[in-house]
Formats: C-alpha cells, sequence, structure tokens
C-alpha cells in the first residue's frame, strides 16, 4: 500500500494543482476581457462628441486667424490619410522579387522569405506594442475590471480607429495581451493571454455596404468591389473573399465576430494584382458563434467598405 500511495500521490497533487491553474487562468481571461470591453464601450460612447468639440474649435481659431477664409496663412490642408502602423512584410517583397526568377530559384527565394517572414513580424509587433501602450494604454487604467490585474502587465497590440472626417469605418476596437505572473511547468516559457473588443460608434447610419444601389455616382465614389464572400460561412470551413480595388494597391481585410477581431491566419493587408483583384481565404474557426458578422475592407488610401455576411454551423445546417 505504501508503495501505491506513494506513486499515486504525486499525480493527483499534480492534477490538482493543473486544476488551480487552468482556474486562475480562466478568472485572468475573464477579467481582461471585461478590462478591454469596458473600455471599448466608454471610449466608443465619448469619442464622437469629442471629435465634434475639438472639429468646432479648429473652426473658431481658423475664422480667428483667417477671416477671410482661403489658406493664405500657409497652413497644409489635411489629405485625410488614416493613421496607421507601417506594414513590414517580407513574403510580399519576397513573391514581387521571385516572379522574375525562373525555377527553381523563385521557390527558393519564396522558401528563404517564408522563414524570414516570422522574426520580422515578431519585430513590428514588438515596433508596434511598444508605441500603443504609450497612446492607449493610459485609456484603460480606469477600467481595469480587477485587483488580479497588474496594469504593468498590460500591453496594446492593435487598434482600431474610426474615420471621423468621411463617416466611414464608425468603429473602435482594441486588442489588448496580458503576460501571466506564472509560466508553464517544465518548459519555464511565459503565458500570454490575449483579449479583443470592438464597438460601433454613436453616429447614426453611415450608409456603408450600399455599393451596387447609387449608380454612377456610387461606382466613384468607392473603389472597392466586392465581388465574393461567404454565402453562408460554415463552422471550421474555409471562408473566402474577392474583392475588385485599384490594379496594384494594398487593401486589409479584417473580419469582426461577436468575440471581436479575428485572429485567423491570411486575414490581413495583401496587395491587388495587376488587374486590381485581391483575395483573402481563411478558416472560420471551430469555436465561432453562429450568426450575422462583419467584414470591413480597407485600402492603403483610406477607402473602405463594410458588409455581412453569416456564419452557420455546419452540423446543425447537415
Amino acid at each position: 500500500m505504501v508503495v501505491e500511495a506513494a506513486m499515486v500521490l504525486p499525480i493527483f497533487l499534480s492534477f490538482v494543482l493543473f486544476l488551480i491553474f487552468i482556474i486562475q487562468m480562466s478568472l485572468y481571461s475573464t477579467a481582461l476581457q471585461s478590462t478591454a470591453s469596458d473600455t471599448v464601450k466608454v471610449i466608443s460612447t465619448h469619442i464622437y462628441p469629442a471629435a465634434l468639440a475639438a472639429q468646432k474649435w479648429d473652426e473658431g481659431s481658423e475664422s480667428e486667424t483667417n477671416p477671410e477664409g482661403g489658406n493664405s496663412g500657409g497652413k497644409p490642408e489635411d489629405t485625410g490619410s488614416p493613421w496607421g502602423i507601417p506594414r513590414l512584410s517580407l513574403m510580399e517583397w519576397g513573391e514581387d522579387y521571385a516572379n522574375g526568377l525562373p525555377p527553381p530559384l523563385n521557390e527558393w527565394a519564396l522558401a528563404a522569405a517564408e522563414k524570414g517572414e516570422g522574426p520580422l513580424q515578431k519585430l513590428q509587433s514588438e515596433a508596434s506594442q511598444s508605441v500603443l501602450d504609450l497612446a492607449i494604454k493610459p485609456l484603460i487604467k480606469p477600467y481595469l475590471a480587477s485587483d488580479m490585474l497588474e496594469y504593468e502587465r498590460i500591453h496594446v497590440s492593435n487598434v482600431i480607429i474610426p474615420d471621423l472626417k468621411k463617416g466611414t469605418r464608425p468603429y473602435f476596437g482594441v486588442e489588448v495581451s496580458y503576460d501571466l505572473p506564472m509560466k508553464i511547468p517544465f518548459l519555464n516559457q511565459n503565458i500570454v493571454l490575449e483579449a479583443s473588443a470592438v464597438e460601433r460608434l454613436w453616429i447614426g447610419d453611415t450608409g456603408e455596404g450600399r455599393n451596387g444601389d447609387g449608380g454612377e455616382g456610387d461606382k466613384e465614389e468607392h473603389l472597392i468591389i466586392i465581388l465574393e464572400k461567404p454565402d453562408p460561412g460554415v463552422v471550421n470551413k474555409q471562408g473566402k473573399v474577392r474583392a475588385k480595388i485599384p490594379p496594384g494597391a494594398s487593401a486589409n481585410l479584417t473580419v469582426i465576430y461577436k468575440s471581436g477581431l479575428s485572429k485567423a491566419k491570411y486575414l490581413g493587408w495583401k496587395q491587388a494584382d495587376k488587374d486590381g483583384y485581391i483575395e483573402w481565404e481563411w478558416k472560420i474557426g471551430v469555436n465561432t458563434t453562429p450568426g450575422t458578422w462583419t467584414l470591413v475592407i480597407q485600402t492603403d488610401d483610406g477607402q473602405s467598405i463594410e458588409v455581412n455576411f453569416t456564419v452557420v454551423d455546419g452540423k446543425k445546417g447537415g
């Protein structure tokens, strides 16, 4: 009996510690998601009135400094280009270079670029995180949902900025990460939790997603034409979006589910071909909630379009 007890007791204690570990992770994850959601809700509620007040203030200042109007004061005009973090993609550069090489040199060049893509994206992520921590992180501090969370361990990894000037892309969102104080047993590796939240601003109907119903005027205004989207998308299956934008331009696809921004691979920025065609194909996660969700395509010159698509459960549908 003593030998059996000596063998079973360590296994039992390890199992108990594992349960405690999982419970603590769940508590941290819930608190982090609540913090992100509360922050986004409050900022989304107040960002539009604040922008209107700032616009009124600027108009008053311009009328005082230049009562006759015009741009004689030498102040440069606002181009309306959206703020964004510079994008680095070794794969895009590698594809452009490899297209001019004969086989098998083009395959070797693409393989080398693929190996370097991971470290480059990690470097870009660390750089953008440092910038966003300075700009956005102080806004999160008043809304920490629990005393468990330590402010120093929270980092902002992504942010969605609305375009208030044109009234398009009326969403504000953040994606945050949290370095847990515990590490993976035996491996001594850090555990990082992530949470995201997106809210629509209170600015009324922006008329997005009405492409194709307004005649020639809309075609000139919207440079993005969606040719294909999931209809419907199926849980645990591939989703595909195909669009037409100006030839050679770059565009970003953002998919917004109930849980927030999709982190699926192969979303994000891509470059259109010489005819302007661009497409994304990603896997709709097995835990995706069925319903009607949103996808947003934004070009590098600030044009954007938002459409809804439906996700269904393949098991129930079959």
